[in-house]
Parts: C-alpha cells; sequence; structure tokens
C-alpha cells in the first residue's frame, strides 16, 4: 500500500531495519518502477507498520509463518546458515534498543528459532554472546503460525494509559497540520491559477482537489483561507466580501 504522507499520521516510533537481500531486491525493484510510473516522489518505508508470510521448506511438514517484517527479516537470515551469534545477528539487521528483544523473542517463544545459554526472562535483554539457532525439528499442530510482537513502549506513559493517550493525540495533531498544510497549498494552486473566486466555488474545488487523500472538513478549509489571507497570500475583494482575490 503507497499512501501520501499527508493522508494518515504514519510516523510513529520507527526501529531501524536493514532488511536482508530476499526482502531487499523486491523492494528496490518496486521503487524502480515507482519512480518510473511517478518522476518526482521519494518513497519512505515504513517497516514497523508491515508484516510478511514465510512457507518453511525445512520441515518435514510445510508451515506458513505470519510475522512481522522485522521476523521475516529475522528468519529469511538463517536460508544460508544455521545458526548465528546474538550481537552478530543483531548488528547483521540493524534491530537496536527494544526493538531487538520484541522482534526476536516471540520467534523463541514459538519454537521456531533456539537460542543457547541464559537468555533471561522477557523483560532482560538477550545476552549478546548468546548463539541462536534455527529449529530445525519445529512441530506444530497448525500449519499455519501467527507470530506476534510486543508493542512500543509507550513515550511517557503513566498510569491509566495516559502514556498512549498523549500519543494518539499527538498523532492527531500531526495529522492536521499535514492536512492543513495540504488545503493551503491547493487553495493557492486554485486561486493563482483563477485569480478571483466566489466562496463556495473555492469550497468545492479545494474538496475535489482533496478528495483523492482525504475528505476535509469545510471548517477547516475556512480556516486555511484565513489563515492564507494573514499571510497575504488572499484578500477578500472590497465589494463582496464573499468573493476573494489573489496577491500574487
Amino acid at each position: 500500500m503507497v499512501l501520501q504522507a499527508g493522508a494518515w499520521p504514519l510516523g510513529g516510533a520507527m526501529a531501524p531495519l536493514a532488511p536482508p537481500p530476499q526482502l531487499e531486491r523486491p523492494a528496490r525493484q518496486f521503487e524502480a518502477f515507482y519512480r518510473n510510473m511517478f518522476s518526482g516522489r521519494r518513497l519512505a518505508w515504513l517497516h514497523h507498520l508491515c508484516s510478511g508470510e514465510l512457507r518453511t521448506r525445512y520441515t518435514a511438514r510445510q508451515y506458513h509463518v505470519a510475522a512481522s517484517t522485522a521476523q521475516c527479516a529475522l528468519l529469511l537470515s538463517f536460508d544460508a546458515v544455521d545458526s548465528w551469534n546474538a550481537r552478530e545477528l543483531r548488528d547483521t539487521l540493524q534491530l537496536e534498543g527494544d526493538a531487538w528483544g520484541r522482534q526476536l523473542r516471540p520467534l523463541l517463544d514459538a519454537g521456531l528459532l533456539l537460542a543457547s545459554g541464559d537468555v533471561g526472562t522477557e523483560e532482560e535483554e538477550i545476552p549478546p554472546e548468546a548463539r541462536v539457532s534455527l529449529n530445525l525439528a519445529f512441530s506444530c499442530k497448525r500449519t499455519k503460525v501467527r507470530v506476534t510482537c510486543a508493542s512500543a513502549p509507550a513515550q511517557g506513559g503513566g498510569a491509566g494509559g495516559g502514556g498512549a493517550a498523549a500519543s494518539d493525540a499527538g498523532d492527531a495533531a500531526h495529522c492536521d497540520d499535514d492536512r492543513k498544510m495540504y488545503l493551503q497549498a491547493a487553495i493557492v494552486r486554485i486561486m493563482k491559477q483563477r485569480k478571483v473566486l466566489r466562496h463556495t466555488e473555492l469550497i468545492q474545488e479545494v474538496v475535489s482537489q482533496a478528495r483523492g487523500s482525504f475528505a476535509p472538513s469545510v471548517a477547516m478549509i475556512k480556516k486555511c483561507i484565513e489563515a492564507l489571507i494573514d499571510k497575504q497570500y488572499l484578500e477578500r475583494a472590497p465589494a463582496a466580501l464573499d468573493t476573494y482575490s489573489y496577491l500574487a
């Protein structure tokens, strides 16, 4: 799915990830295709919002494993080797901080991977000297295995889920800011072309242009018009207050 940056608050806490060649090659092929279709656009991969499905070929019974992109990257790292040093695997995929444990531990709990030595409890960090191996004897009653991933801790969290609420409020504010900038740019483009336009006609044209990205409210469009008047991009016609003129 390809979305415009202002369509939804898709930022969040993005953990870095260096995908293995099995994921990197198709990503680069899609980027080349996308550049040929839409010049001037830049793709940003949000791996923390993605998931994938893998099929096992090393087990007696074939399984379908549904997991996050980072967990798929971890499993695909065992295509050529059966075991990794934990530090080397973490550094290769660039999974740092909490993301490393949150992505690896569910694979250990599901039995898809094995770790030698004392890996501690779920709250403890996996020792960098541990040896992580592919479980060649993996077995499960279900042919489809869904691997979950612990959510990233909320920033500034507190009792009663205050951190999550603050994060949601921040995302909503960020989304509103992006949409206002989008609407202001659309208004300037329209007025630069039309020079003079009545209020209702301007509202209709802005809604028509924004329809492909989101459905703006009339109240938000009015606020954007007022902001552009304050910035001296537009002015109200002296003889008709419901008409706007573009200021070059």
